[in-house]
């Protein structure tokens, strides 16, 4: 099975549609020492990956978006080294490339993927909400990956 996914320093967003069975979840962990977080980042993944045999990850690459965000940019890059040390296929892509190969514009906004994920995928946008039912940016992110990472494989 095919997941996008959105990681940041403390939250995940992944989606999947298997079939017509749409997944989206969105995993957040409290602060703690940095290493308490990626174990429960992990473990909370893997429960979510639990019965998917031989699942394949396209996971956004971290950015380095300023100066000032250089921390950041640490955070999340732990963050996908963890989902690197998965059992799964992993696939690190550039932001530039989904946003381009999906939206049609590498440097599309936040506002641009919601707007292409509604009109062209609004079932998709459907399930991108937390869990106090709130669009959720990083969930339309990972579907967009997803519907990336789909193409991909499909050809």
């Amino acid at each position: 099975m095919i997941w996008g996914v959105d990681p940041a320093s403390k939250k995940i967003a992944m989606f999947t549609d298997d079939d017509g069975l749409v997944r989206a979840h969105l995993i957040e962990v409290r602060k703690s020492d940095r290493n308490t977080e990626l174990m429960s980042l992990r473990a909370q993944m893997e429960d979510v990956l639990l019965h998917d045999r031989g699942p394949i990850i396209y996971c956004e690459e971290p950015v380095l978006a300023g100066v000032r965000n250089i921390r950041t940019t640490i955070l999340i890059a732990e963050t996908v080294g963890m989902i690197l040390s998965l059992n799964a296929e992993v696939r690190v892509v550039p932001v530039s490339s989904w946003k381009k190969a999906t939206v049609g514009k590498g440097n599309a906004t936040k506002d641009e993927v919601t707007e292409w994920l509604k009109e062209e995928h609004p079932g998709y946008a459907s399930y991108c909400r937390d869990t106090q039912q709130r669009e959720s940016q990083d969930l339309r992110d990972a579907a967009a990956i997803f519907i990336y990472g789909r193409a991909v494989e499909v050809g």
